[in-house]
């Protein structure tokens, strides 16, 4: 195996340099389904003196060199600290800290104009725009609700995307290239490629937990104008199995969501994801110097948004296989390896609601649950794949199976 090479480019144009690092420490995305994404970082220290051209403000970008014609952006940024530390007298240690362009968005200000009714995502793309960071329309999603018209009279910008983004159900977020994006409340309809992750693959930290952050099963939203003298009228969701089951976990919000239709349909999304726990993983690290060059690409090309498929696992796991979003990650490269510990959530936690052209053409009604009316089917996540362990769990060994049974006819 090979690890990869982590490259770090300063600037831009004549003045642009390129230096490997000694160390580093890459933060991407967020840590869990239930808040909005900060800026991503990076903290490195540098082979060599501290380069001319890594001055405050410069951008800088992280590359993963895997083979010698193929690299990853692991991360895109401004410095934002620097300094100079030495191990030996000789031997200086540079060191330069950088954020992305979601750290900038939180340093300006916008609304010298008041905004129209707009979809929730149109919205986020006309805040980025005033801040300086206009998002590629390919590249980020129109959103689901509308909302008020408002005058902002200059606030922050990355609050209002925030605000904004919360009402429709999605979330402000930068990719591996550095570009600001947005994320509606159907971002992940239809996504099914999967990156199957192997027990072999991870050490032996994962960590399975469910708690009750984050549920809710009676929601209360505000939404539309507020009458002269009155309230701004409401909408209302619950689930009376879940309620039954747990108790009330209730949650009233006041939105800009602008109309009745749109509310209900925040409504019913929080309820489809919230009104049950959720198992989450932890502990999901991945050593790039256990990994093939196959490998290493599928990895590195990961971004917030993919799915892993993560098989093998014990027979004590609350699943032995399981279909789990990528959320962000830390990354740490050192001399002595380069390790990225993943955050994902449960694949029904942020999935859309589903469509029936979503499902495999071979499926069938009764196949799925005789029972099941299609208002009530609020996930079907896709089969994780079988791989080399079929669905074994790891922790089941060949000595303990019948001594009668043969290879060919062995089934768990």
């Amino acid at each position: 195996m090979t690890r990869p090479v982590a490259i770090v480019t300063i600037g831009a144009g004549a003045d642009q340099i390129e230096c490997q690092v000694l160390r580093a420490s890459i933060l991407h995305g967020r840590d869990d389904a239930l808040t909005q994404p900060v800026a991503s970082s990076a903290t490195l220290e540098l082979v060599g003196e501290l380069p001319a051209a890594a001055v405050i403000g410069a951008r800088v970008m992280v590359e993963a060199e895997y083979s010698a014609t193929k690299r990853r952006t692991r991360f895109v940024g401004e410095i934002t600290d620097r300094g100079v530390s030495w191990d030996d007298v000789d031997i200086p240690t540079p060191r330069i800290i950088a954020v992305g362009d979601i750290g900038r968005i939180g340093r300006r200000v916008v609304g010298d104009a008041p905004f129209p009714v707009e979809l929730e995502g149109e919205r986020v793309a006309r805040i980025l725009t005033l801040a300086g960071f206009p998002p590629e329309p390919l590249l980020s999603d129109p959103g689901t609700v509308h909302v008020l018209a408002r005058d902002v009279d200059r606030q922050p910008a990355l609050g209002l995307a925030h605000a904004t983004a919360e009402d429709g159900g999605g979330m402000v977020w930068q990719d591996r290239e550095g570009r600001v994006r947005y994320a509606d409340a159907q971002h992940r309809r239809g996504i099914v490629d999967t990156l199957e992750v192997q027990a072999c693959d991870i050490g032996i930290g994962l960590e399975w937990s469910e708690t009750l952050e984050g549920l809710v099963n009676d929601v209360t939203i505000r939404y539309g104008p507020t009458p002269e003298g009155g309230e701004q009228p409401e909408v209302r969701a619950s689930d009376p199995d879940s309620i039954a089951e747990r108790g009330t976990f209730a949650v009233s919000t006041t939105t800009a969501i602008a109309n009745v239709e749109d509310a209900n349909e925040r409504a019913g999304l929080i309820i489809a994801r919230y009104a049950r726990p959720a198992w989450s993983l932890g502990g999901l690290e991945l050593d790039m110097d256990l990994l093939d060059l196959v490998q290493t690409e599928d990895v590195l090309t990961l971004d917030v948004h993919s799915l892993l498929s993560v098989t093998g696992l014990p027979e004590s796991s609350p699943q032995t296989s399981a279909v789990l979003w990528v959320e962000g990650w830390a990354e740490i490269i050192d001399p002595g390896g380069w390790v990225i510990a993943f955050n994902t959530s449960d694949y029904c936690r942020t999935a859309a609601a589903p469509f029936w052209d979503d499902l495999p053409p071979a499926v069938t009604w009764d196949s799925i649950d005789p029972v099941l009316s299609w208002d009530d089917a609020r996930c079907m996540p896709p089969e994780p794949p079988r791989g080399r362990w079929n669905d074994v769990p790891s922790s089941v060994r060949w000595d303990t199976v019948d001594p009668t049974t043969t290879w060919d006819n062995w089934q768990y």
